[in-house]
């Protein structure tokens, strides 16, 4: 065999296990990336509580990992939640139990039966839609900034 047959040989082995190098590194990097929960690290602001708008102390929701938070208007907020496609169940929520004007008790009282009956969601860019059962808008939120 000639030197140059040899130096051949080499960088053909050589570039075959750069290319397999290349290929296992890609692979393992898309199996280690998690799917991204799709609600989780946003925040957001009440517009509307069954159609009616929000316009006492606007209620938030904010979304952690498995988490909500926020406040209703005059009381703070905690619980869990679960997404399932476009399914959303919040569930264990809880809250502070301050008193506030009559008005802002009624629409804090109104958002959190609202929240309680939510069951799908929908989001549009800005826009974020809490759906009931009978497909009906119960909540409709705009990011917070």
């Amino acid at each position: 065999m000639t030197f140059s047959v040899v130096m051949r040989f080499m960088l053909n082995r050589f570039s075959l296990i750069g290319l397999a190098l290349a290929c296992g590194l890609a692979a393992a990097a898309c199996a280690s990336v998690a799917p991204e929960a799709p609600l989780s690290e946003t925040r957001w602001v009440v517009q509307s509580i069954n159609g009616q708008p929000a316009v006492f102390r606007t209620p938030t929701l904010e979304f952690a990992a498995d988490r909500v938070s926020g406040t209703g208007g005059c009381n703070r907020y905690f619980g869990g939640y679960a997404v399932n496609g476009e399914r959303l169940i919040f569930s264990g929520v809880g809250s502070t139990e301050m008193a506030c004007e009559q008005p802002v008790m009624a629409q804090e009282s109104a958002f959190h039966a609202a929240l309680g009956a939510v069951r799908f969601y929908r989001r549009d860019g800005e826009t974020l839609v809490l759906e009931g059962e009978g497909e009906s808008d119960l909540l409709i939120l705009r990011a917070a900034n």
